[in-house]
């Protein structure tokens, strides 16, 4: 009983100092203030670390022996099947192939990442003058680091994961994907300067 006692006590006594009333500022204390507005973001992400929901980790590295909603993203010659990660594709032309950010996944996270709009009156061989209207400015993180990250570039004739192994359930033979080259990453990179984002009419 006495241990509540306290605790209530403890409790009026800070909402006691908590208490605080908003005040306008004069004009002369206003003029001496002075700001920028922006957002200041730090944060890490995971990324299918553990592999995308789209896809269950098969048993075998066997292809003919996959369900249709099972893939491994195990390299070559791998005696054990691994969990994929995300697939980005992006089609340049309505008739052309597609390029890939295939087996995305890993840990990120960054410092000091901006965001603000910045007026744009000068500069740029002289078209900065002329353009005289606001920009979206993204300001680069001072440092990114990665943990565990992946990924893999490479170009095929779908934008979709599609099985072309013979035997395989959900086999589709016209499938044609080339692995570019693949990435893994732990460390950190240094970076400096800014995007800009012009708006258009």
């Amino acid at each position: 009983m006495i241990c509540k006692y306290r605790l209530l006590l403890l409790l009026a006594l800070l909402a006691s100092t908590a208490h605080a009333e908003l005040q306008p500022l004069a004009d002369a204390s206003l003029s001496a203030v002075s700001g920028q507005g922006g957002v200041y973001l730090t944060g890490e992400f995971s990324l299918n670390k553990d592999g995308g929901p789209l896809w269950s980790k098969p048993v075998s590295v066997n292809a003919a022996t996959w369900t249709a909603g099972q893939r491994s993203c195990a390299t070559t010659g791998a005696t054990s099947p691994e969990s994929c990660g995300l697939r980005l594709a992006i089609r340049a032309e309505q008739a052309g192939g597609w390029y890939v950010l295939d087996n995305l996944k890993g840990i990120f996270s960054f410092e000091g990442l901006t965001l603000r709009t910045r007026v744009v009156n000068s500069g740029f061989a002289g078209d900065g003058t002329g353009f005289n209207q606001d920009v979206l400015e993204f300001g680069l993180p001072n440092e990114v680091k990665f943990k565990d990250a992946s990924f893999t570039y490479a170009v095929a004739n779908k934008g979709e994961w599609r099985n072309n192994a013979v035997g395989a359930v959900d086999r589709d033979a016209s499938f044609q994907q080339t692995n570019l080259f693949s990435a893994k990453i732990d460390g950190s990179i240094r970076m400096q300067g800014n995007v800009l984002v012009f708006p258009t009419n």
